[in-house]
């Protein structure tokens, strides 16, 4: 792992939600330069360290993989809320046994309007 590669990981390790490229490029002092913090990510996702999610505006927002998380999403300011409590299991042994499907992982989230954003209209 590459100096790079484990400063990232180590700013998304220690982040309660997850980062874009430009969020972690700003946390490590605008350092490497952009590029490579994309190369980086890249890397770490195809070696199953990290996972992303893309909400509306299709921004790729990074976390570490070993964290099971979800997410609550402001269309207006795009601020991500983290919440930990998943259901998940329920659906996921119906959805198997209904469609003969092994589920390895899910990514889960709600859009709406944070507190902040409804305040201000």
């Amino acid at each position: 792992m590459t100096k790079w590669r484990k400063a990232i990981w180590d700013i998304l390790k220690n982040s309660k939600k997850p980062l874009c490229a430009e969020e972690i490029y700003k946390i490590n002092g605008f350092k490497p330069n952009l590029s490579t913090i994309y190369r980086a990510l890249n890397y770490l996702e195809k070696k199953n360290i990290i996972s992303s999610v893309s909400f509306e505006n299709s921004t790729k927002y990074f976390f570490p993989k070993e964290r099971h998380i979800h997410f609550l999403y402001c269309i207006k300011c795009g601020n991500i809320e983290v919440f930990n409590e998943c259901t998940a299991k329920e659906i996921k042994m119906k959805i198997e046994k209904q469609f003969d499907y092994q589920i390895l992982d899910h990514v889960f989230y709600f859009k709406g309007i944070c507190k902040k954003c409804r305040e201000e209209e």
